[in-house]
C-alpha cells in the first residue's frame, strides 16, 4: 500500500499544480489549448511509438489480454445501459454523460501510474490496453450519443474516421507496425522519442488539473454516484474476475486493473459539448471522479493484488 501511495502522490501533486496555475491566471488560455494539442497530437503518440517499436511484442499474451480489456469494458457499458433502460433515472443528455463517466478512462493517469509501478514492461501492456480501449470506447460513446440524442448525422463512417485520425491510435499503430514488420527504430531514435514522449506525463497531468471545475457538483450527485459506482467498483471487480478466468500473468493483469480503476477522461467534456450531451454534468463527473480516484485507486490496486499476486 505504501508503494502504491508513493506512486500516486506525485501524480496528485502535479494535478493540483495544474489546477492552481490555471486558477491563478498566471498563464493564458492559449497556453492550455496549445499544451493540450502538443500533448495529444505529438508527445503521447511519440511515447507510444517508442514503447512499441522495438519490444518483443510477439511474446505478449495478445489474445487473452485484449479479450480481457474488451470484455470488461463491454460489461460495464451494458450495465449502465440496462440500468437506464429499467429505471429511466436520467434524461437522454445526462445519460450520455453517465455513460462516458462509466466507460472512459484517463490515459495520462493510467500511463503514469503503470510507469511508476511496473516500469517499461508495464508500459508495453499499457500501450496495448490504451489502443484497444480507445477504439472500443469511441465506438461505444459515439453510438450511445447517436441513439440517445437522435443525432442522425452521426454515421458509422464518421465514427471510423474519428478512430482512424485519433493520434494515440496512430502512434500505437505505427509502433506496432514498425515492430511486426521487423523494421523497428534505431536505439537513438527510440531514446529520443521516449524522452520527448515522457514530457506528456507532467503536462498531461497538469491539463487534468486545469480542467477541474467544482461549480455545480452538488446539482449532479446522481450522475456522479452512478458513474462512479461503475468506474470504481463494477469495472475493477469485473476486471479481476476476467483476468483470473483467462489466467493472465500478474504484471499485465495489474496493468489492466489500473486502466479499469482510473477516473474518466477530461476529453469526455469536449464530446459532451460537441454532440449535445449534458456538459455541466460531465464536468462534475470528471472533477468528482478525479478526486475520488486518489482514495479509491490505492485501495483497488491493493485489493486486486491480493487475488492476482
Amino acid at each position: 500500500m505504501i508503494i502504491i501511495a508513493s506512486a500516486l502522490i506525485p501524480i496528485l501533486v502535479t494535478i493540483l499544480l495544474g489546477y492552481a496555475i490555471k486558477r491563478s491566471n498566471m498563464l493564458s488560455q492559449d497556453f492550455w489549448s496549445s499544451t493540450e494539442s502538443l500533448t495529444y497530437y505529438i508527445l503521447t503518440p511519440s511515447l507510444l511509438i517508442s514503447i512499441l517499436a522495438n519490444r518483443p511484442l510477439s511474446q505478449l499474451p495478445w489474445v487473452s489480454f485484449i479479450s480481457a480489456v474488451v470484455i470488461t469494458v463491454l460489461v460495464s457499458a451494458i450495465i449502465i445501459i440496462v440500468y437506464q433502460s429499467l429505471f429511466k433515472t436520467f434524461s437522454s443528455s445526462t445519460f450520455t454523460s453517465v455513460f462516458q463517466g462509466g466507460v472512459r478512462f484517463n490515459t495520462f493517469v493510467a500511463l503514469v501510474l503503470v510507469s511508476s509501478l511496473y516500469g517499461d514492461e508495464g508500459l508495453s501492456y499499457a500501450a496495448l490496453a490504451a489502443t484497444a480501449m480507445i477504439i472500443l470506447i469511441n465506438i461505444l460513446c459515439v453510438s450511445v450519443f447517436s441513439i440517445s440524442m437522435g443525432n442522425e448525422g452521426i454515421k458509422i463512417l464518421s465514427v471510423l474516421k474519428q478512430i482512424a485520425k485519433n493520434p494515440l491510435i496512430l502512434g500505437a499503430g505505427s509502433g506496432i507496425l514498425l515492430n511486426l514488420s521487423g523494421v523497428g527504430l534505431h536505439p537513438i531514435l527510440v531514446d529520443s522519442l521516449d524522452l520527448f514522449g515522457r514530457a506528456a506525463f507532467p503536462l498531461g497531468l497538469m491539463l487534468v488539473g486545469a480542467a477541474l471545475s467544482f461549480k455545480g457538483i452538488s446539482l449532479h450527485y446522481k450522475p456522479i454516484l452512478i458513474s462512479s459506482i461503475v468506474q470504481f467498483i463494477i469495472k475493477p471487480v469485473c476486471a479481476v474476475g476476467v483476468v483470473l478466468v483467462f489466467k493472465i500473468d500478474p504484471v499485465p493483469a495489474m496493468v489492466l486493473i489500473i486502466f479499469m480503476c482510473v477516473p474518466t477522461a477530461p476529453s469526455a467534456y469536449i464530446l459532451a459539448r460537441k454532440l449535445g450531451g449534458d456538459a455541466a454534468a460531465m464536468a462534475s463527473i470528471i472533477t468528482s471522479q478525479t478526486l475520488i480516484g486518489f482514495v479509491s485507486i490505492p485501495l483497488i490496486i491493493f485489493w486486486a493484488s491480493e487475488f492476482i499476486g
